[in-house]
């Protein structure tokens, strides 16, 4: 630990205190009432207007006691987060340091407001077009390669981690910056996996006092899967087509239980090595045109495909690499290829908290037939204008995936 680092854990230590009761709870038994909440604004209100002796609430403090009463039932609130690890707060959350760009998204679904975000991870002030609102906050650098001393200067009352990757580094993040500042509460979300997806939106929203926009959130983010897994339901498992997906690097795909492999099975799809133990799994190509795959698809936007996305307008990248899969050695055998049903998705689209708009995608290439109106660019959209807040046409700008 830096010497100034040093300093600042005793200056911080020095203000930590044990963790306070509720805010304007007069009686202390838990609870918030509104008698005691109206009786906390008079007595400000008398202090300050008046000049009234009776000792007044902060600021701060009625400030807080008022978003106790609206949103947390005037009471501590205990969260679960996806980790399973548990908090209780009697304070609201109000400067947020996220190493989750993850999370980030997730959070601006449901409306959070920008000034309680106070740092971000280096990979949201690498890209400015869809993250434009924060590119003056802090740079905790990542997960990988933290800055510690930014992550301490910046005070926050929350740092937010991911809950199913990167587990050491995000331990040994939590453990430093608990030693210089006991106060900081620790959330673990990862905001891309399907299966805990929404129930991560329902509980960031009861966390943050966003439970309204959460759930206007999950009525889109309801729409958009339920349409896919209407039709797929009735598709018996054994007729489901085979898929070859590939990561961003030439033969890495996914195996069981891979988020990879849970977003083709929403879609319908057979992952032709969903029977792999290991999560993203090199393959051997042989294996690859033994299993012959009905659909090829391959992820860019990462690794050794950096390219594409929302700020690259040019899709020849895109069409190279779809010819490069198209002219690998004997892969003309298989049916995807002969088919003409290779496809490139970018990360920005299936990587994420967007990832329903790429399973959109997905179904529709497994099973045009199904779903002949089935509109992901329309989806995506959408999902840019009413829940990100974005000024941006993804039909007009950008490239997410070929053939389009």
């Amino acid at each position: 630990m830096t010497r100034r680092l040093i300093l600042l854990a005793c200056s911080l230590c020095l203000l930590a205190g044990m963790a306070m009761a509720i805010p304007c709870d007069g009686d202390g038994d838990g609870t918030l009432t509104s008698s005691e909440l109206a009786a906390a604004i008079l007595d400000s209100l008398d202090a300050r207007q008046m000049g009234g002796a009776v000792e007044a609430p902060s600021p701060g403090d009625l400030r807080d006691a008022a978003f106790i009463y609206e949103h947390w039932d005037g009471r501590a609130l205990t969260i679960t987060d996806t980790s399973g690890q548990t908090t209780t707060l009697t304070r609201p959350i109000r400067r947020i340091a996220l190493f989750n760009s993850d999370s980030l998204e997730m959070l601006r679904s449901i409306g959070i407001e920008p000034d309680r975000i106070v740092g971000v991870s280096k990979y949201v002030l690498e890209d400015p077009i869809f993250y434009p609102e924060y590119q003056g906050k802090a740079n905790l650098g990542s997960v990988w390669s933290p800055d510690y001393e930014q992550a301490a200067g910046i005070r926050p009352d929350a740092v937010f981690l991911y809950a199913s990757i990167s587990q050491s580094s995000c331990d040994e993040i939590e453990d430093t910056l608990s030693a210089i500042d006991p106060d900081i509460r620790f959330f673990r979300f990862d905001s891309f996996r399907p299966t805990v997806y929404a129930d991560e939106v329902r509980t960031l929203g009861l966390l943050l006092g966003k439970r309204e926009g959460a759930g206007r959130f999950l009525a889109f983010y309801g729409d958009a899967t339920g349409s896919v897994a209407g039709v797929v339901d009735t598709i018996p498992v054994k007729d489901r087509i085979p898929v070859y997906l590939e990561n961003w690097n030439d033969y890495k795909s996914a195996g069981k239980g891979s988020g990879y492999d849970e977003k083709i099975e929403l879609a319908g799809g057979m992952n032709i090595f969903g029977d792999n133990p290991v999560e993203y799994p090199v393959v051997d190509p042989e294996a690859v045109i033994s299993r012959n795959p009905d659909v090829i698809v391959k992820i860019v936007g990462a690794g050794e495909t950096t390219f594409g996305g929302y700020g690259d307008d040019d899709i020849s990248s895109f069409e190279r690499v779809h010819r490069a899969i198209s002219d690998r050695p004997v892969w003309n055998q298989m049916r995807a290829i002969r088919d003409g049903r290779v496809h490139i998705i970018h990360t920005d689209v299936i990587g994420g908290p967007e990832y329903f708009i790429g399973t959109a995608y997905f179904a529709k290439w497994f099973y045009p037939d199904r779903f002949p109106d089935l509109d992901p660019r329309a989806v995506h959209r959408q999902y840019l204008e009413e829940f990100q807040r974005l000024d941006y046409d993804p039909g007009k700008h950008g490239t997410f995936v070929y053939p389009a």
